[in-house]
C-alpha cells in the first residue's frame, strides 16, 4: 500500500467498498473482452482510447490493482480503500461521481438562483464519430451551438422587453459533451 491517509468526516465504519467485480457489466467484460478485442483486431482493431477505458474500468475499485489505508484521526480505525480509474467515458462509478461533483459545484457555486433552461444538441451518427476523434472540431461545434443560443436569447430579450440594444445583455452557458445514446429496441 502506497501511503496512509487520514480521514475526516464520515467514519470508516460507515464505508462499504463497492464491489464492481460483482456487477453484470464487469463480469461480462472480464469474461468476453479479450475475445472481442481479438475479433476486432482482425477487422482493424479498436481505438486506443476505447481499449484504455475498458482496461482501466476492469481495474477500477479492485483492491489488487491498488489501494490505500485510510485512518480516522479521531478513533484510529483504519479502512482499506481501492483506487478508482477516474476515467471520463465508461466507468459507471467514476462517471457518476464526476457527474455528481460537477452538478453540485454548478448548483452551489456557479449558477445563480435564476430560472434556467436545458438544451440538447444531438448530431447525426457520422458527425458524432468525427467529433469523437477531433477535440478541436467538437469544441467548435459546441461553441457554434452556444453562440446561436446566445443570439436567440438576446433577440428575444430585445423584442419582449422593448430594448433598444442588447449590447449589455449577458448570456451564460455550461456545456457538456455526452458520448452515449439510448439504443433503440
Amino acid at each position: 500500500m502506497p501511503h496512509v491517509g487520514h480521514a475526516t468526516g464520515a467514519r470508516p465504519a460507515d464505508y462499504r467498498r463497492r464491489t464492481p467485480e460483482h456487477t453484470v457489466l464487469h463480469q461480462t467484460l472480464s469474461r468476453h473482452f479479450a475475445q472481442f478485442r481479438d475479433q476486432a483486431d482482425e477487422q482493424g482493431g479498436l481505438p486506443k482510447f476505447v481499449l484504455r477505458e475498458v482496461e482501466e474500468y476492469l481495474r477500477c475499485g479492485i483492491l489488487e490493482y491498488g489501494c490505500a489505508l485510510v485512518v480516522c484521526r479521531d478513533c484510529g480505525r483504519g479502512q482499506v480503500v481501492a483506487f478508482s480509474c477516474k476515467r471520463r467515458g465508461f466507468c459507471p462509478s467514476c462517471c457518476g461521481r464526476r457527474m455528481n461533483d460537477a452538478a453540485l459545484h454548478l448548483t452551489d457555486r456557479v449558477i445563480p438562483k435564476v430560472p434556467i433552461r436545458q438544451y440538447v444538441c444531438s448530431l447525426p451518427w457520422q458527425l458524432r464519430t468525427l467529433l469523437g476523434y477531433d477535440r478541436v472540431l467538437c469544441a467548435a461545434v459546441l461553441r457554434a451551438f452556444a453562440d446561436e443560443l446566445s443570439r436567440s436569447y438576446k433577440r428575444r430579450a430585445k423584442r419582449e422587453l422593448g430594448l433598444s440594444s442588447v449590447n449589455q445583455a449577458q448570456f451564460g452557458a455550461v456545456t457538456f459533451v455526452q458520448r452515449f445514446e439510448k439504443l433503440q429496441s
